[in-house]
């Protein structure tokens, strides 16, 4: 799997989601201490979900295609 080209858009997608889990992590927490109003609290809230969201689906997709393409070596083999 190393040498297949092919996989490296999702392990590149693979890696950028631990990134934005890494920076979001330390991120969101310094966001949610220093926020001014609570509308912005809220709005900041809804964008964090939707970026969780959004890399959920990201990650099982690269999984699901990671997988599929160690299967299909492996019944070639």
């Amino acid at each position: 799997m190393t040498h297949d080209r092919a996989a490296l858009p999702s392990m590149l997608a693979l890696v950028a989601v631990a990134v934005f889990w890494a920076v979001g992590a330390v991120g969101g927490i310094r966001f949610l201490a220093d926020t001014s109003s609570p509308m912005t609290l809220l709005v900041g809230l809804y964008v964090m979900l939707a970026g969780v969201a959004v890399s959920i689906i990201v990650t099982t997709l690269a999984l699901n295609d990671l997988m599929g393409r160690y299967a299909r070596l492996r019944t070639r083999r």
